[in-house]
């Protein structure tokens, strides 16, 4: 008898880019956990035979995963954790209870301690504004035993047989009673093709007018190459490790037609493959070439804006669902939730499965486990059961309950009560990582030079300056040296609070106006 094939945990599961490239390397996907109950019912479906779990990773604890997962070890964690509070492609915003996620990461990998782990991520966080979440959860890792693989990389999806430019930063975790490191993959093992090649066989949808209503439609061309072949099942690539699965081959879902403007048609129509739209965020495709990066959109609770979509090469339109995760990797057998909303979502937020697959064979081999093909095939639903108790959103992080008590420990530790008054007024922001630190507050996005401007820009910063205002002080911001801030006598015409109150109001958006919406998922 075979042995059993290593399991994985995918956490931030998403529909499961992460989960199909791991199984393909030989893991089991135990458990996904998500706490969007769209993305949850997506994994659900394309991952019958483990367990998906609709919930945030925040209440997440090591004993639930064991209970799912049926044993007392799991072999890998792997994951995306949502940082869209200090995205470069949105707003950042201090208080998105998203910035903590990677913390709780970190949290589960110490305490179901698995052989392994896995984190992407923004590039962004290699450098500038979210080096700091990056260099802590590090630190984190190393602390509890896991011998990272460095320098941290990232790595583009184009490389390993993905026709899509797509950078992400991978992070690599070995528990450290294994020998040496994970290494970073460097070539997938398909051939990448063009655009064209890779969608070139998908229904023409185009002149059906049911796929207005209908999600699936039946193929009417054969693949032009081997990336096609294999995505629809036709050839199997001999490094796939995955569990075949049982669904109608002949026919494909995610084929839903939008509805475009005439004027939008003429101006698709005018564009050139490979030319960027006017007043357009991508581009018309160009099918000799690679597509750009394909983005998510904001979810419910920024708003529900669906983020831009490459136009078709060759068709006035944008692309469809299955054209998008075509170039995303993912195989034809793989269902989104049948809305063009919601399956766009999540195609942009996964990880392209390919580059998912390498980094799955590079774990094995680190860990000494040699994979092994399933034979047994996976039947699939076409039902998609969300969760009726899903969570429905996350709140903000509330200004007035985790500011409030870092003020408090920075003036206590400088101020004599007994003489009523202070001994040392300036404060550096290793001391304020202190304060953090002891008042055991939710504050993972905080730097030198955001701390002390995101209280002034509060509405409450009267609430948020309250330990220091019952004492008679206030602070005002330094700059050009350690410290960063210093406590001052209230009503200096330096202290923030002031300033706060001489700064004017930000115009408000007329009636029927809306502010530009950027994505926040890439």
């Amino acid at each position: 008898m075979a042995d059993p094939r290593p399991v994985a945990v995918d956490l931030f599961c998403g529909a499961g880019g992460l989960s199909v490239g791991f199984e393909q390397a030989g893991f089991d996907i135990a458990l996904g956990v998500d706490s969007d109950g769209y993305h949850a019912a997506a994994h659900d479906r394309n991952f019958p035979d483990g367990k998906t779990l609709c919930q945030s990773v925040a209440t997440l604890t090591a004993a639930d995963i064991f209970a799912a997962v049926g044993r007392s070890e799991v072999d890998v964690i792997v994951g995306g954790p949502p940082c869209q509070g200090f995205s470069t492609m949105g707003v950042r915003d201090a208080l998105d209870p998203r910035n903590d996620l990677v913390g709780q990461f970190a949290r589960i990998v110490r305490e179901v301690r698995p052989k392994a782990f896995v984190m992407e991520n923004v590039p962004g966080m290699l450098a500038g504004k979210t080096r700091v979440i990056l260099t802590t959860a590090i630190t984190q890792f190393e602390t509890a035993g896991y011998r990272i693989t460095h320098p941290v990389r990232v790595l583009d999806a184009s490389l390993f047989g993905v026709p899509q430019q797509r950078k992400r930063l991978i992070l690599l975790g070995l528990r450290d009673d294994f020998a040496g490191t994970i290494e970073y993959p460097t070539a997938g093992t398909l051939d990448r093709p063009t655009v064209w090649e890779a969608i070139a066989d998908l229904p023409a949808v185009d002149t059906r007018d049911e796929l207005f209503a209908e999600n699936d439609a039946a193929y009417d061309a054969d693949p032009i190459g081997q990336y096609a072949r294999v995505m629809r099942g036709i050839e199997v690539e001999p490094t796939n490790y995955g569990h075949p699965r049982g669904w109608d081959s002949s026919r494909c879902s995610g084929c839903l037609r939008v509805k475009h403007a005439a004027a939008a048609v003429a101006l698709y129509a005018a564009t050139p493959p490979g030319a960027m739209v006017p007043s357009h965020k991508l581009p018309r495709l160009d099918p000799n070439g690679l597509a750009p990066t394909l983005r998510a959109g904001s979810d419910s609770a920024h708003g529900s804006f669906t983020a831009p979509r490459p136009i078709h090469p060759y068709r006035p339109r944008c692309i469809t669902a299955r054209e998008a995760a075509r170039l995303h990797g993912f195989p034809d057998w793989f269902a989104f939730y049948p809305s063009k909303w919601h399956a766009y979502r999540q195609i942009g937020n996964a990880v392209c499965p390919p580059l998912a697959k390498a980094l799955g064979a590079a774990v094995l081999a680190a860990l000494g486990i040699r994979p092994t093909k399933p034979t047994r095939a996976v039947p699939l639903s076409d039902a998609f059961h969300l969760p009726a108790d899903r969570p429905r959103s996350l709140k903000r992080i509330p200004q007035v309950v985790h500011y409030p008590p870092v003020i408090e420990r920075l003036i206590a530790a400088r101020y004599d009560a007994g003489r009523d008054r202070l001994t040392a007024p300036t404060f550096t922001f290793a001391d304020v990582q202190r304060a953090v630190a002891a008042a055991g507050v939710q504050l993972t996005w905080i730097r030198a030079d955001t701390f002390l401007p995101d209280i002034a820009r509060s509405r409450n910063v009267l609430k948020l300056l309250a330990p220091c205002l019952r004492r008679g002080y206030t602070i005002r911001k330094l700059s050009g040296g350690d410290a960063i801030g210093e406590f001052v006598p209230q009503g200096h015409p330096e202290g923030i609070e002031v300033k706060a109150a001489a700064r004017p109001a930000p115009p408000r958006p007329k009636r029927g106006e809306s502010r530009e919406q950027k994505s926040l998922f890439d």
